[in-house]
């Protein structure tokens, strides 16, 4: 199992560099955006009062003071959990899919390990990959936003959050997961998973439109860890211990089903 551990994460570590580029790149062009713009920041806070609260809810902007450290280090989270959560679902159906679509499941799945070994190892490499994704997203938006803000005071909101989006990206990797043990092929898995991560966001905005976030919040992982309510009153113990429910349930199941299932090509 730990041969398979170390293989996975030497062959997904390309793909994890490149979002993690993704991620350094809208870093560091915010900590641009937010120098430059500094001393209009009031101006545009008091302009995007004007706009339409549709507006404000898909740019991050619903609640949410821009011409504040905090208000913009809330701003600039919403754009990074794009990244984070598509990764997420993309990287739960890359664990196993992959292997039926580059023709590689004959070889690896016919060697002497029994198969559950071979999928919680594949697992566990993927959510090794996720953590280092959430920590480069809390280091380089430490050193990109907070800094330049110059408000070290939220550094503890900072962590906090970033916990928040790690606990997010799992419910999302085995909402991937799960979705491709179900799928009979990879483009159909990353289709359906890449729609339901969309969909969970258009819930989102939808109860954020209509203020019922606090009553049907937990029909969407992505809204379990808003960084508005965590700034507020920190990490809800409801949704930690309802993601991780969901992350236990959706792996075993999604682990189990694969163990069935014919990956071997005929």
């Amino acid at each position: 199992m730990k041969t398979i551990y170390f293989k996975e994460l030497k062959l997904t570590r390309k793909l994890l560099m490149i979002w993690l580029v993704l991620v350094v790149m809208l870093t560091g062009f915010a900590a641009i955006e937010f120098v430059v713009l500094k001393e209009a920041m009031g101006e545009i806070a008091k302009l995007a009062e004007g706009f339409p609260k549709i507006i404000l809810i898909l740019f991050g902007l619903n609640g949410i003071r821009i011409d504040t450290p905090l208000g913009a280090y809330q701003c600039m989270v919403f754009w990074t959990d794009l990244l984070a959560f598509f990764y997420a679902g993309f990287t739960g159906v890359f664990a196993v899919s992959r292997e039926v679509m580059f023709g590689t499941s004959e070889f690896l799945f016919t060697k002497p390990y029994k198969r559950s070994a071979i999928i919680w190892a594949k697992i566990g490499a993927a959510v090794t990959n996720l953590g280092v994704f959430s920590i480069t997203v809390g280091i380089m938006s430490y050193l990109f936003i907070i800094l330049p803000l110059g408000d070290t005071s939220i550094t503890g909101i900072h962590i906090i959050t970033t916990a928040g989006i790690f606990l997010t990206q799992l419910v999302l990797f085995t909402t991937g997961l799960f979705i491709s043990s179900l799928s009979k092929n990879y483009k159909t898995a990353s289709l359906f998973t890449m729609l339901t991560v969309a969909l969970f966001y258009m819930i989102r905005f939808a109860l954020d439109y209509t203020g019922n976030g606090n009553l049907l919040n937990m029909l969407t992982p992505v809204g379990y860890f808003n960084v508005v309510s965590i700034s507020e009153k920190g990490l809800d113990p409801f949704y930690i211990l309802l993601s991780m429910g969901i992350i236990l349930a959706g792996c075993s199941l999604a682990a189990g089903f694969y163990e069935k299932r014919d990956l071997i090509p005929k």
